[in-house]
């Protein structure tokens, strides 16, 4: 399998976690890129026309994705609306090929000739119709595209498994430690397949929550999401894995919506097309973040193949798209490749993307591995953006078990988990806000290289970059003190940090008339301080004011403080 395919990593056993290559016969392309110009209705040849425009974004993105960009202060552009219907009703209505992918991005459709008698470049015939290009060679039966599936606590640090080493490195463990374990944060996850995700026990507690969703096989092909590789499975059990003394991820509360982009079967040039239609689909229900655990360079057909020279972020389909979707505010996290050591060396597409974090791999002492790609671009930009664990990762076997495995197909989830927790603790930044502040919190980042980029995030100091409360350089005093944040809170969460030496066992949370509104227990797990720490959530109806909130343990009452709800 060439340096281009799978990220795939190598495991204990020495096998490969990804399937072998089959080969696949045919003499002629039949797949087929075809672009059009003009999208609003001005724009459009005679006998053509749309109902789309920029001021009705409700008709074509969800609700939560004009959220998030009105959060972001992100304007919904032409670049987000649909390809004219009647573009496609054309197509539709000729013989000898069918439409199997759609890009309003791109403002292109891929197409697959049914009929061999059909050439393809009659379609420059039409007047909306400027370049037709090969994309892939494939045998057998052209599916026809279904519909989009259906959507379908506090632990001790050992519970944490294989999971804890990576949480350490980044100093993600202080997150966790404070409750931001990645709720309300919604993650596509673009990969090969997730064979068993939908059976085994690592990911039992993440479906009984509602929390995996199916996104789109954008092959449609028979077995759907959950066959043809367990790359994916993988690649998800090191976010979303609650195996607990197994192996527990870096967001094991985030909801994931899964994609299968990736044919590992052959490898074509239509790949990058099945990852633009998977973005797309993402960006439209209003996922937050973005990651993709593969990189193209090199093909089957070697006419196909990428150079060095298109890694400038814009040459590549997949890489402009992967810009585009970080512009519409999602925070995108790509892994570096496999190909440091191999004749390639360099990252491969879409890591070359700008606005992205592309991740590189490191050992658990923080060296670079040898097999992580290496920048810059080919623009001169700094590639890797920052690095994580990826040499004896902790993952999940398609047999249940729990293996070890190389690959910067893991320390690109591994980071894109701790990221969603550090956006959950500061949901007003924009995606934007949330990667310098990753990019500047890693220990190389004033003297950034070419194999390790800005090197590896500390996400307690990211968080301090974000923080206006104090809590990340929160130390402890002389007499016990209690730290209570944010304060005032707009959300309506409390979180606080107690660092006296008796611990306290329960917390309560008061009216101003001294009504006990909640209480709780005190979670086992301290922050890397050895210091007390938990949250709680006011309910929606509660009023704005002021609030009380006191911890108690064996003598009574430990300390009180005040908190100001303003919504």
């Amino acid at each position: 399998m060439n340096a281009s395919r799978l990220l795939c990593a190598t495991i204990a056993c020495a096998s490969l976690l990804c399937l072998h290559d089959q080969v696949h016969g045919q003499t002629a392309p039949n797949r087929f890129w075809v672009q059009f110009e003009g999208k609003l209705s001005e724009e459009l040849p005679a006998g053509h026309a749309t109902p789309y425009t920029v001021d009705t974004p409700f008709d074509f993105l969800s609700p939560k994705a004009i959220y998030r960009r009105a959060l972001q202060n992100i304007d919904v552009t032409p670049h987000d609306v649909p390809i004219p219907p009647s573009y496609i009703d054309s197509l539709h209505a000729m013989d000898g090929f069918k439409v199997i992918l759609k890009s309003k991005w791109f403002n292109a459709v891929t197409i697959a000739v049914t009929d061999s008698a059909f050439d393809p470049m009659t379609l420059l015939e039409l007047p909306m119709v400027t370049a037709v290009k090969n994309v892939q060679y494939v045998s057998g039966d052209v599916r026809e595209p279904g519909a989009v599936p259906p959507v379908r606590e506090y632990i001790e640090r050992s519970a944490y498994g294989g999971g804890l080493a990576p949480l350490e490195q980044l100093n993600a463990d202080w997150l966790h430690g404070l409750g931001f374990r990645g709720d309300g944060m919604t993650i596509a996850v673009l990969d090969a397949g997730f064979e068993n995700t939908e059976s085994l026990p690592i990911f039992q507690r993440a479906w009984d929550d509602g929390r995996i969703q199916e996104g789109l096989d954008a092959m449609y092909s028979q077995g759907g999401l959950f066959a043809h590789h367990r790359h994916g499975t993988a690649v998800l059990g090191t976010m979303a894995g609650h195996l607990e003394d197994s192996l527990i991820g870096t967001a094991p509360d985030a909801t994931y919506v899964l994609y299968r982009t990736e044919d590992a079967y052959s490898e074509y040039l239509i790949e990058e097309d099945y990852w633009v239609a998977a973005a797309e689909h993402a960006d439209s229900i209003g996922v937050d973040l973005m990651n993709t655990s593969l990189g193209y360079s090199l093909f089957d057909d070697s006419t196909m193949n990428h150079v060095y020279d298109d890694l400038n972020g814009t040459t590549t389909r997949i890489s402009q798209a992967a810009e585009w979707a970080a512009q519409k505010g999602i925070l995108c996290t790509t892994s570096a490749g496999n190909s440091g050591a191999a004749a390639w060396h360099y990252i491969t597409a879409p890591a070359d993307a700008d606005g992205i974090l592309t991740v590189g791999a490191v050992d658990a002492e923080g060296q670079h591995a040898a097999f992580s790609g290496w920048g810059p671009t080919a623009d001169g930009r700094i590639k890797p953006d920052v690095m994580a664990l990826g040499v004896q990762a902790a993952f999940p076997f398609a047999d249940s078990t729990i293996r070890r495995g190389n690959g910067t197909s893991f320390s690109s989830p591994i980071l894109c988990g701790a990221a969603a927790c550090l956006w959950q603790a500061f949901p007003a930044s924009t995606a934007q806000e949330i990667r310098f502040a990753i990019t500047a919190s890693a220990h190389l980042y004033e003297a950034p290289n070419d194999s390790m980029g800005h090197g590896i995030p500390d996400f307690r100091k990211a968080f301090e970059l974000l923080d206006e409360a104090g809590a990340a350089t929160w130390t402890a005093q002389t007499a016990p003190e209690a730290l209570i944040f944010p304060n005032p809170s707009s959300d309506g969460i409390l979180r606080w940090l107690y660092n006296g030496d008796e611990p306290p066992t329960a917390w309560q949370l008061f009216d101003a008339g001294g009504h006990l509104l909640d209480e709780g227990k005190v979670p086992v797990w301290s922050t890397a301080e050895s210091h007390f720490q938990g949250h709680t959530r006011i309910a929606d109806s509660s009023p704005n004011g002021t609030y009380i909130f006191q911890l108690t343990g064996g003598d009574g009452v430990l300390v009180s403080r005040r908190w100001v709800l303003m919504r």
